[in-house]
């Protein structure tokens, strides 16, 4: 089984940052809580990375962007060789933009 090395990009860093404040205001547990699930999803991609599909903002750049559910949340990645680079971390009502 291929494994991938996980890399987070500033612009999903930013993503998770600004969303975990959010959360926090109302409750810090739960923000402990989203950020640390959020985490342990992004980590499964070091093995099956292809399993998920490919995102409809792809459609513009074509470039292989991919999408992971968690919850309400999609993780959006790309996947380079053995990298796999998490670009942004959007809940799902957002638009659907890169």
């Amino acid at each position: 089984m291929k494994k991938y090395r996980i890399e987070i990009k500033p612009t999903a860093e930013n993503d998770l940052a600004r969303r975990y404040a959010q959360i926090e205001e109302e409750s810090p547990q739960n923000a402990v809580k989203w950020y640390l699930g959020i985490i342990e999803a992004i980590e499964t991609l070091d093995k099956l990375a292809e399993r998920c599909p490919i995102a409809p903002e792809d459609s513009d750049i074509q470039r292989g962007v991919r999408y992971l559910i968690v919850g309400n949340y999609r993780v959006l990645y790309v996947i380079e060789g053995i990298n796999v680079q998490v670009l942004h971390v959007r809940h799902g009502r957002h638009d659907r933009k890169l």
